[in-house]
């Protein structure tokens, strides 16, 4: 599914190279239909450093890479060949920005449409010690940092913590720490944060993630889920509900109607 936030042709295949493991694992799999197949066939096996990339990099990619290897036609001319690899880019897009975070920030209008409002309206950050899970290109980290005694951004993509890391030299702010972390294995102590925020993370599996993000947010402090502009209309999740969560809900600048969540954890 393409979300439009790129132009395929202006990317290279080869811009698989930069992905990390999780993300080679899900571009390099049987979830995106038989064209995005066929095409990613043809991508790799004229691009051989790209297939035995995605085979060292995740080793469970291996079988699917080699069988679309062994499917993959012969004597394909240039411009089908770029064409192919302009389809598989289009299906990824979402990988694609993972690796180009200024293309995300330009394009993906749950960050560039956002107002840092929608965080602040949602809890008290002076002095606090903030954890943004998952912070992306640092939408929620560096809007939280104006008010925020310190604040960690978890991120387990490389090129977007390196992305946050030039961006805080650039802007000269002393009061953030980039660092890896899964929001369902954080590499914190029990209740150390006073506030523990995400937005877009949260999902699949909701009883690991929270009770993560519960175990590493102190007694009476605030667990905040804060997602960007959306064109679509959402309605509250009953899995955050069941949780305790209060749901906030705002109508989007893009159209749609935003939930956002926050509950004060009690222990």
């Amino acid at each position: 599914m393409s979300f439009h936030w790129i132009n395929p042709a202006d990317i290279s295949i080869n811009c698989i190279l930069l992905m990390d493991r999780r993300l080679v694992g899900q571009v390099c799999g049987p979830w995106y239909g038989e064209e995005y197949d066929k095409s990613l066939a043809i991508a790799l096996a004229y691009h051989p450093a790209v297939a035995w990339y995605c085979k060292e990099k995740a080793p469970e990619t291996a079988a699917y890479v080699d069988a679309l290897l062994s499917s993959a036609p012969q004597n394909v001319p240039a411009e089908e060949i770029r064409t192919a690899e302009c389809f598989v880019l289009d299906q990824i897009d979402w990988a694609v920005v993972y690796v180009y975070p200024e293309l995300m920030e330009q394009n993906c209008p749950y960050i560039y449409a956002w107002d840092k409002a929608r965080l602040f309206e949602l809890c008290d950050f002076t002095g606090r010690l903030v954890l943004d899970v998952g912070a992306g290109t640092g939408r929620l980290t560096f809007a939280a940092a104006e008010q925020a005694r310190h604040v960690y951004a978890s991120e387990p993509v490389d090129r977007l913590r390196e992305f946050m890391r030039e961006k805080l030299r650039q802007e000269d702010v002393s009061n953030v720490t980039v660092l890896d972390g899964m929001c369902d294995c954080l590499p914190y102590e029990d209740s150390t944060f006073d506030v523990v925020m995400s937005g877009h993370v949260v999902g699949d599996d909701y009883d690991r993630e929270l009770a993560e993000l519960e175990r590493i947010t102190k007694p009476g402090g605030w667990i905040l889920d804060c997602p960007g502009e959306d064109d679509r209309w959402t309605e509250p999740e009953p899995e955050m509900l069941s949780w305790g969560f209060e749901c906030l809900p705002y109508l989007s600048k893009t159209g749609g109607k935003v939930c956002r969540y926050r509950k004060r954890v009690i222990k």
